[in-house]
C-alpha cells in the first residue's frame, strides 16, 4: 500500500488504515466527543510504485461517522520527485 493513516485520539493509537482492495481494513468504533481532538497521520510511500511513482500525486483519506450521510474526505497532495 502506498497510502496508510493512523488515527490518535486520547485513547491512543488506531491502525494504520489502507485502502481497499490491497489487504483487510479493519473497522474501528472511536467515540470523539465534541469538545476533544484527534489526528490524523497519513503516510504516502512512492517507493510502493516503483519507477512509476514520481511526479504529481492526490491521495484521500476517508472518515466514516455516524452523524453524516456522506464521509469526511481529507485530501492532500505532492510532487515526488525521486
Amino acid at each position: 500500500m502506498c497510502t496508510t493513516a493512523t488515527l490518535t485520539t486520547k485513547e491512543g493509537k488506531a491502525g494504520p488504515f489502507g485502502m481497499p482492495g490491497h489487504e483487510a481494513i479493519p473497522t474501528i468504533s472511536q467515540t470523539i466527543a465534541p469538545s476533544e481532538e484527534a489526528s490524523i497521520e497519513a503516510i504516502f510511500d512512492p517507493a510502493a510504485h516503483g519507477p512509476a511513482g514520481v511526479g504529481r500525486v492526490r491521495r484521500s483519506i476517508y472518515i466514516e461517522t455516524d452523524s453524516q450521510k456522506e464521509p469526511l474526505e481529507l485530501i492532500f497532495e505532492a510532487n515526488v520527485t525521486s
